[in-house]
């Protein structure tokens, strides 16, 4: 029995190894599924590995010396580029949007937050099954522009070189608007209605109110929303893959549908390892960069505010 006055020096919750038994699971999780095949994806990389004829060579840097003069990978950068721009220039601006609109005329709000929701609930590789239903040559939407008169302006839309690139990005684009918007309005939420009723007061329309009361009210979750989607362009796959599997000739390909066929088709480690250590270095190379330019966007717009 300790003496009246003393502190008790049991350890608690709040001790060091009360925090490292707490940290413990997480970390351990994230060693054994994350750290680790990382590493080991570092390690096939300069290697001869395939899966079927295990062979362990070390090769040096000659998978990384084919990397830079693969024209495939090339291709493949274009598309995760234009998954990127349609991300940022449609996908976020359409959610500001209708965000804004669903704010501001709360009448069966609701409803439509579910509707906008609904491609988010749905699995990617059912979306894309739909969305190649809806691109084939009879059906979809050459059936549907062919209705309306406008048959001079139906393409082959997953076989054309020029269209494939867009047609299979396109999707992943209008499933991300709804999560967006429902983001979006949550952070719409704790801007103060004075705002826009002086702004109202000032003769501003709709338009003038989401520049200058609705953005700089969400500016630092749309920053948030930015280096997201370079990291959501960066590891999109399936509606590539299942629409075209990266075809015709390589054209509609991405880093990670050309690393996965690379490994897991042509039973490449090496070199399927070394497109996952590229893309895992550019990945965090761009967020990096990203997050330090929004960091010094948002500390001067929050100065000229």
């Amino acid at each position: 029995m300790s003496k009246k006055g003393s502190v008790s020096r049991r350890p608690g919750f709040g001790s060091r190894a009360g925090i490292a038994l707490f940290l413990l699971p997480g970390v351990g999780t994230y060693a054994v599924f994350m750290l680790y095949p990382t590493i080991q994806s570092f390690l096939y990389s300069v290697i001869e590995w395939q899966l079927l004829k295990p062979v362990w060579r070390f090769e040096g840097f000659h998978n990384y010396v084919q990397l830079l003069h693969d024209p495939i990978l090339l291709m493949a950068l274009g598309n995760n580029f234009r998954a990127w721009v349609l991300h940022a220039f449609l996908a976020l601006p359409l959610a500001v949007l209708l965000s804004y609109a669903l704010s501001r005329r709360a009448h069966a709000a609701g409803f439509f937050r579910l509707i906008y929701y609904i491609p988010n609930v749905c699995g990617g590789s059912i979306l894309a099954l739909i969305w190649r239903f809806l691109y084939t040559q009879e059906y979809g939407i050459n059936a549907v522009l062919k209705l309306v008169g406008l048959g001079s302006i139906i393409r082959p839309w997953l076989s054309a070189d020029g269209i494939v690139q867009w047609a299979t990005n396109f999707p992943q684009t209008w499933a991300r608007v709804g999560f967006w918007t429902v983001v979006f309005l949550a952070a719409m939420s704790s801007i103060p209605e004075e705002l826009y009723e002086a702004a109202q007061l000032d003769g501003a329309n709709a338009w003038r109110e989401v520049i200058h009361v609705t953005l700089p009210g969400i500016r630092g979750v749309y920053l948030s929303a930015n280096i997201m989607a370079v990291i959501g362009s960066l590891g999109s796959y399936i509606y590539q893959y299942i629409m075209t599997k990266g075809g015709p000739l390589h054209r509609s390909e991405t880093v990670m549908t050309y690393t996965l066929d690379t490994l897991f088709t042509k039973n490449d480690w090496g070199y399927g390892s070394t497109l996952a250590v590229f893309q895992f270095c550019l990945g965090a190379v761009l967020s990096l960069l990203i997050s330090r330019f929004a960091r010094k966007g948002l500390r001067s717009m929050e100065g000229v505010s």
